[in-house]
Formats: structure tokens, sequence, C-alpha cells
């Protein structure tokens, strides 16, 4: 070997070096520059070029890294960590099929690779094969007891069915075994929030700032506590704050962007989450919020299909009982069409099963437990069960909240023909018999959703949404009204405030069925963001719904009407958390009624 071949290749090793340093410290950039150079003095050297894929695909430039994984596994095709590395990268970019032939390529050349493990993990919770996670990373933490990476990602595939001690415990298995990598902590904080430990979150925030000054992390972490407890102010500071330290990273863009959407900046929100897009076209969490943005917005045509990343982004598989139906006719064909999301949801989104029906399909409902008797009434439904009955033998499947999308609802075409829903006059009897002789407005209240105990951040969404009932004092002692509970819980139990005359029948209410029939016989509902409200308005009867500031997207922006509900007013919290005016501007309006 000539002197200037030994320089060249000693040099390389100082700059690979130097690069794996970088790269271990977050300095993506400087690593490529690196790893690039050592590529350039040793093209010969196949770890080179699979240390230029990992800085590439760090920093995001999935071409590149593409393109040097695969060079160094033409200089050297039984390399393992090459083609554990290209099997993420194809795993990231959406490429499953693929990414599994490089990570089963990885495992056949040596089955105790840890990394290799903790890849195919990652390409099953992709890929929502979530019964065999668990095992295939409890494998890879067990190859690699001292790897920060298998524990991290045993965290991550554990997933929300599982005690939230045991993801826990392994994110702080990780931050012990690398103290001085920000990875860990932002990890851990970030299954602290979600488990609602959010003091405990923010000491790992501390230890954060400290370790990582510049990065942001800490900020990032602080403003998504400061949204879920409705500062959304300090939130868009705190995001604000974050982008600046990280000015191209996408997700801080998408945590600021979602921090301006709570606060009512839509048109910078929407900006933020598309500019995100941009740098991470891959970012289902953007996709996810601009949807979100769109729809409160009126864009149904985009907000639709950037809505059905919610399948990837919260890594829930997608009903499977049939192949899934993108469109086309339908005629002759039979349908499943399953629930999602709460109750109201259902109550909302069930309108499009008769229209499906009136085209000539074979409609079959699956639905909570809860509705099953009111929606066997809907016109044109072959037979509606619950999710703990046998789904019946369907040519496709499709969740109701991608009706709108396979219908291609605009703001024009809200289908929003009230009543679709119909209490059965044997059930209304009953409540007619009881309110017969009253002769002032009968009102029905429902002031809580459900609380959602075991759903942090569900649960943080309704203490925003909900309010105790000593919060509707206001209403005591509007002449020519009676009111009428609609709700049930543990809400329900709460004593009314003074002068409050409040009549609870709700003991005799074992369903929807029944709380329709009552909703049936009363003139007015006034009712927080709840599945009452939706019920109500699917009845056509008259709604006043309480929105919290941060309303939720289907009641688009500042509107005091809703085209899906015609029937239905909406009284909006100026600011977060703020009922008094709401309350009163409820009792402005109701005075009024009962006058005319």
């Amino acid at each position: 070997m000539s002197p200037m071949t030994t320089g060249s290749t000693d040099q390389a090793i100082a700059l690979t070096h130097r690069g794996a340093a970088a790269l271990a410290d977050g300095r993506e950039a400087l690593a490529v520059s690196c790893f690039t150079m050592a590529a350039i003095l040793a093209p010969h050297r196949a770890s080179i070029w699979h240390n230029l894929g990992e800085a590439r695909r760090a920093l995001g430039r999935v071409a590149g890294s593409a393109r040097a994984y695969r060079h160094a596994l033409r200089l050297r095709p039984a390399y393992p960590k090459a083609w554990a590395g290209l099997a993420s990268l194809l795993c990231k970019t959406r490429h499953f099929k693929a990414a599994a032939r490089a990570s089963i390529r990885a495992l056949a050349l040596d089955p105790g690779f840890a990394e290799g493990w903790s890849i195919a993990g990652s390409i099953l919770l992709e890929r929502r094969a979530m019964e065999r996670l668990p095992t295939i990373l409890h494998r890879a933490a067990r190859l690699a007891p001292d790897s920060p990476s298998a524990w991290l990602a045993l965290a991550a595939g554990l997933g929300e069915k599982a005690e939230p001690d045991l993801p826990l415990a392994c994110a702080r298995r990780a931050v012990a075994l690398a103290p001085d990598r920000p990875v860990g902590y932002v990890n851990q904080a970030g299954l602290l929030i979600r488990h609602g430990r959010l003091e405990a979150a923010e000491v790992s925030h501390h230890r954060l700032r400290r370790l990582a000054p510049l990065e942001g992390y800490a900020e990032a972490g602080d403003s998504l506590v400061a949204t879920l407890r409705g500062d959304f102010a300090m939130a868009v500071s705190l995001a604000r704050r974050s982008l600046v330290l990280r000015p191209a990273s996408p997700a801080a863009l998408v945590n600021l962007s979602l921090a301006e959407h709570a606060n009512g900046q839509a048109e910078r929100a929407r900006r933020g989450n598309e500019r995100a897009l941009l740098l991470d076209s891959e970012s289902d969490v953007a996709r996810f919020n601009l949807s979100m943005v769109l729809l409160a917005q009126g864009d149904f045509a985009n907000g639709w299909r950037l809505y059905e990343a919610r399948w990837r982004m919260e890594h829930v598989a997608y009903p499977a009982h049939a192949p899934r139906w993108h469109g086309g006719d339908p005629a002759g064909r039979s349908f499943l069409l399953v629930a999602e999301q709460g109750q109201g949801d259902t109550l909302h989104f069930v309108r499009y099963a008769p229209m499906l029906a009136a085209l000539g399909a074979h409609v079959h409902l699956m639905v909570q437990p809860s509705l099953v008797r009111l929606l066997s009434g809907l016109p044109g439904i072959a037979t509606v069960r619950s999710p703990a009955e046998p789904p019946p033998v369907c040519d496709a499947c499709i969740p109701l909240l991608s009706l709108p999308l396979v219908f291609g609802t605009t703001l024009a075409t809200v289908p929003g023909a009230v009543p679709y829903l119909r209490a059965s006059e044997q059930d209304r009897s009953r409540w007619k018999r009881r309110l017969d002789g009253e002769r002032r407005l009968k009102i029905g209240l429902a002031w809580a959703g459900s609380a959602h105990d075991g759903q942090f951040l569900a649960h943080m969404v309704d203490r925003r949404r909900s309010l105790p009932l000593a919060a509707l004092a206001p209403l005591a002692g509007v002449p020519g009204v009676s009111f009428y509970s609609l709700q049930k819980g543990p809400p329900a139990t709460e004593a009314p405030p003074p002068g409050l005359d409040l009549v609870d029948w709700m003991d005799e209410v074992g369903d929807f069925a029944d709380t329709a029939a009552l909703v049936a016989e009363l003139d007015l509902v006034i009712s927080v963001d709840t599945s009452v409200c939706h019920l109500a308005g699917a009845l056509g009867r008259p709604v006043w719904m309480l929105s919290r500031y941060d309303s939720c997207w289907r009641w688009l922006r500042d509107r005091s009407d809703s085209p899906w509900y015609p029937t239905m007013r909406l009284f909006r919290q100026d600011r977060p958390g703020d009922w008094l005016p709401v309350i009163l501007r409820v009792r402005s309006a109701l005075e009024h009624w009962a006058a005319q």
C-alpha cells in the first residue's frame, strides 16, 4: 500500500470516528459531511457507506440514504447492519414488503442481531400486526439488554393496551443506559403525558433543557402540556420558541400548528402543517392535523382525504371484517359500516347508512351496544349489531367516518336533512303521559360528556367541553320553562344550584332509544358537545350547543349554526374555559324564546 493510500485510509478512519460522534450527539449535518469525505477517501469500505446511509436517514434525505445503503451492500452483500438500515428506511417510506424482505435478510445473516429484530418490530407496528409486536420487541431487548434503542422500541411497541408502567419502565431503562442522550427523555416525557403524569413529564423536560438547551425538545413538550391544560396562548409561545431552536424540524412545526389551531389561529396552523409536509411528506401527524384545520374551515374536499391519516397515525387497525371500500357503484353489493370513536360520532355519521342503502346496497351496521335498538329503526338497514356479535359476511367494510370521503361530501352537499332518526311511538307514549299537563317550555339539559378516565388525552378534552351543573345557575328562575335532566354517568349525581328545579328521570333510561323518546317530547335541548346534542339534532329537535373555545372541527369556525343539524344553534366560548358569558347568553335567548 502506498504512503498516499495509507494516509487517505487513516484520514477516512478519523473522519468516520468524528462523524459517528456527531451522529450520536444529534448533529446529523456534520455527520453527513464527515462520512461523505470519508467515502471519497476510502470508497471501498462498506462500513463508511453504511454510516453515510444512517446519517442521511437521520437528516431526512431518503433517496441519498437509500443509495448509500445499497452501495454498502454491493461492496459487502452479507452486511446485516446495512440490510437493517435499508429496512428501517423502507419502513419509514411505507414500502413495507420491501422493508420486510430487507429485515429478513438482516436476521438470516445474524439471528442474534438485536437491531434487526427491533426494525422487524417497527415494520409490524406500521402494518398494525399488533398481536406479534411485543414478542418481537421483547426478543430485541433480550438480545441487546444494554441497547437504549431496543428498550425505546419496546416501550413504543407495547402500545396503549399494556399496563402504563410497562412502557414507562422500558423508557426509564433506556434513560438509565444513556443518561446523556436526549431521545430517552423525549420518549419518557411523551409516555408520562399520555398517562396524565404532567408534573413528572415537566421534570423530564427540565432535564432535557439542561442536556440539550439548543434542541427545543423541552419547549415542545411543555407546549403540549400547556395545550392539554387549556393555556393555548402559553402553548403557542413555547412552541414558537421550540421552532426557533429547530427551524427545519417537521415535528416542531406540527407542534406549533397544533397549539395555534387550539388558539384559534387557523391560517397559521394550516400553513405550518403544510410546511411540515413539505419537509416530511410521510408525516401522518402533520397530515391528520392539517385535516382538522381544513375540515374546520369547511374545505371538505381536501380535509376528508387527509383525515384518513388517523389510521396510520394512531396505529389502530382498520376494520378488517371485509375488504375496504374506496368507492364505486354500491348497487347489489353488501356492506358493513363500522362505528369508530364515540357514540356522538356514530349518531352524526350514521346518516350515510340509509343513503348507501338507497343506492341499492345491502347495508349492515356494527355500532355501540347502547345504540343498537335506536338505529335498528333506520330505513333500508339489513341488520344492526354490536361489536360483541359476529360480523356478517359482506363484500366490503368501511368505518362510518370514512363515508363522507367516499360520498364526496362538500360544504355545499352536506346531507343535512332531519330527522333521520326517530323514536318509537311506544317509547314516546310513556314520556308523553308523564309530561301531559305541563304548559311551560320543556328544556332538556346535558352538562357533561364522558370523562374517558382511562384515556388521559381524551379526558383532558372532556374537561374543557364539560362543565359542572352549578355553572348553569344563571338559568334558574327563567319564567315559563321547566328543566329535565338528560345527563348520565357520575355528573348526574351533582346537586342542582339553588333555584334550578331539575326533574331527573334518567334512572329509567337504559339506552339511546329511551333517551330519544324523552328528547322527542321536549321543546328544546341545551347540551355541551356530547352525544345528546347529536341525538337531538338527528331527531330534528331544537338544540342549543355549548361549545368550548377549541371547538371540534365539525362545528366549523365562527358560525352559530351547523349545516349538519339545521335545528342547532351554537353558543361558543370567547375565552378558553370561560363558561359564564356563554350561560348568560343562553339565559337571555331562553327568556326571549319563552316570552314569545
